[in-house]
């Protein structure tokens, strides 16, 4: 597992496996688990799935840059800007989410 996350934070994966596997299939599992915290009343899944999802966003991010500097293509571009955009709207969900630690 550990030698696969290097090769994702490097850009040594393809462009579908990082953006469609990593970032879409690993963020899908991270938001079930988010959800099973919801409908069994564990209050702190659901903040937890989140930070693990950003963390794997953020790791998704630094293999789409490395592999756009090696080969840019416009598929690559629009994944950057689509993760991107994904950090940024997980980010103020974890903001919002912040009292549900506490709780």
């Amino acid at each position: 597992m550990q030698g696969t996350l290097k090769k994702l934070v490097k850009g040594e994966l393809s462009l579908p496996m990082t953006f469609w596997g990593w970032g879409f299939g690993g963020g899908f599992l991270l938001n079930l688990v988010g959800m099973l915290g919801i409908y069994t009343n564990v209050s702190y899944l659901l903040p937890i799935s989140y930070i693990l999802r950003e963390v794997l966003l953020l790791l998704v991010c630094s293999g789409l840059f490395f592999h756009l500097k090696r080969k840019m293509t416009l598929w690559g571009i629009l994944a950057s800007i689509i993760v991107i955009l994904e950090v940024i709207s997980g980010a103020i969900m974890i903001v919002g989410l912040h009292p549900l630690f506490f709780a």
